[in-house]
């Protein structure tokens, strides 16, 4: 009997000197979890010539593509989305993005996450780009510089997704932008060294005023989803884009993770 009274005397001591509490509040400061996957396909690269490149097989090619990359944690259906081409001739007017029939290409397949998709001229040079491309655009007459898939200094890219409520009708489907490289809408400059017109007219790209001819453009790996406004995307200071030097192409990143 004194046995047990000097137990519970203890125990009740015990709980006697515990003076903490169990605290169900939340933290002030909430722990937020890292950023993980970008929020939508993007495109990631892209190749712009003037001049006919003239291939070691003696045949003339434009090796010019554009990379799309899923950066995002899930496979992407690419029938929602479609590629637009726009070029621009002057620097004066600034007309809206529009996509008559030719300008565009609806995608299709899958595209896995941490995967590339490119879509390249079809007179590219077979062993730099079009062995890595995963489909074809655009004319194989060598004098229709103009025509898709053709990226001279003038040519402006849009990445485009189904949307009921979006503004461009592509083959009786509706739209949205959610990507651009360039835009005919935002200033352009003028260049009188070549002898074609649309050659003396590009835009200047990255945080110097490199333009926009002869070139691989990069998407930085710091860009975590699409853009559809040009003036934020490529902001003073601030550009998503790499630039390469004058004819200093890069194949050799085509369909492999933008550069860091």
């Amino acid at each position: 009997m004194k046995k047990n009274i000097l137990i519970n005397i203890l125990a009740l001591s015990l709980l006697a000197a515990c003076t903490s509490k169990l605290d169900f509040t939340t933290p002030s400061t909430p722990v937020t979890p890292p950023i993980t996957g970008n929020t939508d396909l993007i495109i990631s690269e892209l190749s712009t010539a003037i001049n006919t490149y003239t291939g070691p097989n003696g045949l003339k090619s434009r090796n010019h593509y554009v990379e799309l990359w899923n950066g995002t944690l899930k496979s992407i259906d690419l029938s929602d989305y479609a590629l637009g081409y726009q070029s621009v001739s002057d620097t004066n007017s600034k007309p809206a993005w529009s996509f008559p029939s030719g300008n565009f290409i609806a995608l299709k397949g899958i595209l896995s996450t941490s995967k590339a998709y490119v879509i390249a001229s079809p007179i590219a040079d077979t062993a730099l780009v079009l062995v890595k491309s995963d489909t074809t655009w655009g004319t194989t007459t060598v004098s229709a510089a103009s025509s898709p898939l053709q990226l001279s200094g003038n040519s402006a890219i849009a990445l485009l997704k189904k949307n009921t409520a979006g503004l461009y009708s592509l083959s009786g489907i509706n739209y949205k932008i959610i990507d651009v490289f360039c835009s005919p809408s935002v200033s352009r400059i003028a260049f009188t060294g070549t002898q074609s017109t649309r050659n003396n007219v590009y835009w200047s790209v990255g945080d110097t005023t490199t333009d926009t001819r002869n070139r691989t453009f990069k998407r930085k790996a710091t860009v975590t989803g699409p853009q559809a406004d040009w003036n934020i995307a490529n902001a003073a200071g601030n550009s998503q884009w790499q630039v390469s030097g004058d004819k200093k192409w890069d194949y050799t990143n085509i369909g492999l993770q933008t550069v860091n």
